[in-house]
């Protein structure tokens, strides 16, 4: 039986293969945001048979500050698919073991409707952008999937919740890609 991190990469892999183009996507509603940042998909994976994977997928920056409403603008330079995903902090893996069994990663991809059980899907997912709440980025569950280079973004997306919160993220096909929002 396939590892669920296995059957995460393979969700990537499929809805790189099939997407073709993903436009930019506003979230949230409201006047005009206070701030802007920018968020920079990076990193590559390397291997040497029998002996290593690497993979330097991160964000850049990894923590963020900014106003409420503010609007982020994320672009992937990778050639896979990623999301953004805002999860509680207690949900942020600190070790292997939660890498690869983040059960918060697994609930949000079911969210944007990637099967996980079954054979992979060609193409985006139905749900491109997942509001657990109110539209914009506040709390748990709120989460984008963002296209391959090429093939998908920039997507932008508003940061609602109030100052003084701290929202944790974390992609939901790879993990180990963390930040925070810092929300003033």
């Amino acid at each position: 039986m396939k590892s669920l991190n296995s059957r995460r990469a393979l969700a990537a892999v499929a809805f790189a293969a099939g997407l073709l183009v993903l436009g930019g996507s506003a979230l949230g509603q409201g006047g005009k945001a206070p701030a802007k940042a920018k968020i920079v998909i990076k990193g590559e994976e390397t291997f040497k048979p029998n002996a290593v994977i690497t993979n330097t997928f991160r964000f850049a920056p990894g923590t963020v500050t900014v106003r409420s409403g503010a609007t982020v603008t994320m672009t992937n330079n990778t050639g896979e698919a990623h999301s953004l995903s805002i999860v509680k902090a207690s949900q942020v893996p600190r070790g292997i073991n939660q890498l690869h069994n983040c059960s918060a990663c697994e609930a949000i991809l079911k969210a944007h409707g990637i099967n996980l059980e079954g054979p992979p899907q060609n193409g985006p997912p139905p749900h491109l952008v997942v509001n657990a709440g109110a539209a914009g980025f506040d709390t748990p569950g709120d989460s984008v999937v963002i296209g391959p280079k090429g093939r998908g973004g920039p997507v932008t997306f508003k940061i609602t919740a109030r100052p003084g919160t701290t929202l944790h993220f974390v992609c939901a096909f790879h993990a180990w890609m963390q930040g925070r929002f810092l929300v003033k």
